[in-house]
Formats: C-alpha cells, structure tokens, sequence
C-alpha cells in the first residue's frame, strides 16, 4: 500500500482523541483517527469508565466515553460532505518519524505493513491507572474495578464512596490528602490506609495529617480481596499474617502509566510523570505534534478538559493549513 497523505493523524479514540478528530473533521481537514488494536483498546481507561456523573447531561449513560465515541463517528459517516477523505483505522500505530515537513506513520494488520505521511500529529493515548498487585497480579482487583468497587478518580467518583466503609491504597502523601479530603468532604469518620507491603514515604506534614484524622495505616502486604465482584462485592482485604481490613470502597492512588512511547520516539520533551510539556495551544516540543487529552502535563484528567484541549490544538492546526493554502493561493 502507498503512503496516503492527510493534513492531520490522531492517534487513540477515547474521548480526547475522537474530540480532536471530529474537530478535524469540522473543519474541513483530511483527517485519520487510529482507533487502537484489540490490546491498546483494553488497555484504554476510557474503556473502564462505566459511568460519568460528573458532567451534565452523562448520567444516564453506560460506558459514556465508548457510546460517545461510536455514535460520533457513525455520524460523521453519514455526513459525507463533512467526513469525505477522512479514515478511521482500526489498528495501533507503531512507529513515528519525521519526514520532510511532515510525518510518516506505520502500522500493521492482518493484511501487512501500512503506511501514511501527516502534516500534522495529534498524540491522544492517554494514560493507565497503575493498578495493585495482590498476589503478585493485578487480576484480583480488576472485576471491583470494572464494578466501580475500586475507585480511581475521587473527582468522577468520590461522591460514590457516601456511606460505605473506605480505605485507601497507596504509600506516598497523596494517599494520605486523598483519605483526608474524603473524610472532610464525605463525612467519613474512619479511614484505612494500605500500602500493600509498600514502605512509606510520607512526609512530616503527611504523618501529622494520618494521625490527626485517626487513620488507621497497615503496612502488611494484600494476600487476598474477599467478596464477589459478580453478587456481593468487595468485602474487604486479607493481609499477610492475617489481619482482615473490612471495606466495601477502596481508592487506589499508585500513580499512573503514561502511554508515551510515540512521543518518545519524536523526542517530545516529558515531565517526571511521563507526561507531554506542550504550548499553550497543546504542541509538543516536536513541532507539529499536538498533545491532547490525559497525557498533557499540568491538565486535570477530566473528560471536558481532554475535550478543550482537543479544540484548541485542532483549530491552531486548522490555522496553520489555512494560512499555508493562503500564502499559495495569493502567491498564484
């Protein structure tokens, strides 16, 4: 297959990245959104969202960010005058160079190899929750996540933990302001800490915090989750040694996995975290490769906030194609 050329490449289609290819798509320009493979697909946390309560409008919603994401591009579909030349590819981009004045992407499928050159470069593959290891698998926790069980975002879903018995899993002060800012705001008058055989590393201001609001800290590695994610629930944890930490909500702050190996290869300059340091209008230090979503540095892991950045980096994108056709236009 020869290299097709398109204006703008967006790579991931969760809520940031199917944003920024609609906007793409708004706006005239020839665009392709990679969807991901059946791997990266699983590995999306937007495929782990099953409700949204945060925003107005999304309550109702079962998996809002996958629905979303489908009934928007069925709709640019039927819009031919809008979406003609644009491509959605079900495949996981596995390579990114720069080639003269844009960039080349390759990827594979059942039929082979693939290519196609982007003036233009839209990174919206976000990031993963790092997930506990309970017996030396993260399996064990996985089906009270997908029950909302296990909690990752106190922002989306603190509110959820009213009136249930919580802890806490984590070993730096984050998990510590965490447990607190839910006892403050949620009313909960006791909370256990797991750091799941983790040494500590909190700070002075950290431990007067833990002690103040009474928190119960267990230092014990986690054996075992008990309850049944499929009737009952979660129950609560099994500790080495035996100690048994009853709890029907448990938020886990470890930090994140920043899927970043794109930005990587373009030499993007990152933070500590893994995250893309951009522009203000969301350009890496790779000039023309715009970052959108929750891989941006300094943003709020928010679907408006991934939704805003993608405007904003596809419009200035938008200007640049604009003012380049401009310039040849008025130059004949």
């Amino acid at each position: 297959m020869e290299s097709e050329t398109f204006d703008v490449a967006v790579i991931g289609a969760g809520g940031s990245g199917t944003m920024a290819y609609l906007r793409a798509v708004l706006n005239r320009n020839k665009a392709a959104l990679f969807l991901g493979d059946a791997d990266s697909k699983r590995k999306g946390r937007a495929t782990w969202v099953a409700q949204v309560d945060n925003i107005p409008g999304m309550h109702d919603l079962k998996r809002p960010i996958t629905s979303t994401t489908r009934s928007t591009l069925d709709w640019i579909q039927s819009e031919p005058d809008l979406g003609d030349g644009c491509r959605t590819i079900k495949a996981k981009v596995h390579s990114l160079e720069q080639d003269g004045e844009g960039f080349l992407l390759k990827w594979k499928d059942r039929e082979g190899e693939h290519s196609m050159v982007a003036k233009f470069v839209v990174v919206a593959t976000g990031i993963m929750d790092i997930q506990p290891k309970i017996g030396g698998s993260i399996e064990p926790i996985l089906p009270f996540a997908n029950r909302g069980d296990a909690i990752y975002c106190i922002r989306c879903d603190g509110h959820q933990t009213i009136g249930h018995k919580l802890s806490v899993i984590g070993d730096s002060d984050t998990q510590v302001y965490i447990a607190a800012m839910m006892m403050e705001r949620y009313g909960h008058e006791s909370m256990d800490l797991l750091t799941n055989g983790a040494d500590p590393s909190y700070s002075e201001d950290a431990r007067k915090l833990l002690g103040g609001y009474g928190m119960k800290l267990h230092t014990q590695p986690i054996v075992r989750v008990i309850g049944d994610a499929k009737q009952t629930g979660l129950e609560g944890f099994e500790l080495e040694g035996g100690t048994v930490v009853e709890t029907d909500r448990s938020i886990v702050s470890l930090g994140i996995i920043a899927y970043n190996d794109l930005l990587q290869s373009v030499k993007a300059d990152l933070d500590a975290a893994g995250k893309a340091l951009v522009s203000d209008k969301f350009e890496s230090s790779c000039e023309g490769v715009f970052v959108v979503g929750d891989l941006v540095s300094g943003k709020k892991m928010q679907i408006y906030t991934g939704w805003d950045t993608a405007v904003d980096a596809l419009d200035e994108i938008d200007r640049r194609l604009r003012m380049q056709r401009r310039r040849e236009r008025l130059a004949n």
